[in-house]
């Protein structure tokens, strides 16, 4: 019983650090060495009960995020691709939208966005109010890294070529914000459109 205890109260430091609107699978604390599966569950169990965290589906927790207003927000849908990723291994490509949601260009949402992954399988994963379909496609397909500059190029994409504004750009001025990020985006550029190149040479002053 000793040891229960002393990992529940492992298990609820842990949980501590996390960063509201964080989404995380009991897997995660049990190689992390923070107590037993059984442990992991029932401490689990009774911070779902207290409202420290969120049971968003079966094998999926998360820390909510809390607005004053209107009070529990539902988890991003970044978090819980990138908690797919940690528990399955998988890669996950995200779509151009998503791109442009992340780096806070966008506020569109697609009702079910199709992810691109090295996964055999199709996968239809619903977790906290989301619907995520994760469609296998050869691993030569997906591209070799997630860079920043990657989301870059994509998130450009999906704003398209005529709702670019000096607003945007200042955004990403703010994320590019090294010369080693700089001269990454101008490489990539090179293998965009004309038009994109054109923004990443403005990002990049």
């Amino acid at each position: 019983m000793a040891w229960t205890t002393s990992a529940a109260t492992r298990i609820a430091a842990h949980i501590e650090t996390l960063r509201p609107g964080t989404v995380f699978t009991p897997s995660e604390l049990v190689n992390a060495d923070l107590g037993s599966p059984d442990a992991v569950r029932k401490t689990l169990a009774r911070l779902a009960q207290a409202g420290t965290i969120r049971r968003l589906s079966k094998g999926y927790y998360d820390v909510p995020k809390v607005s004053l207003r209107i009070g529990r927000l539902s988890p991003t849908r970044e978090a819980i691709v990138t908690a797919i990723e940690r528990k399955t291994g998988a890669k996950i490509e995200r779509p151009a939208l998503d791109a442009a949601n992340v780096l806070g260009l966008s506020d569109q949402i697609v009702a079910h966005p199709a992810y691109r992954t090295n996964l055999s399988n199709r996968r239809r994963i619903k977790i906290g109010g989301q619907t995520i379909d994760l469609m296998p496609t050869s691993p030569r397909s997906l591209r070799r890294d997630s860079h920043i500059t990657e989301q870059i190029i994509d998130a450009l994409k999906a704003l398209g070529p005529h709702d670019v504004t000096e607003r945007h750009i200042e955004m990403l001025q703010r994320v590019v914000n090294t010369q080693e990020l700089r001269d990454a985006l101008q490489r990539r550029a090179k293998r965009a459109p004309q038009w994109i190149a054109s923004v990443a040479r403005r990002i990049s002053t």
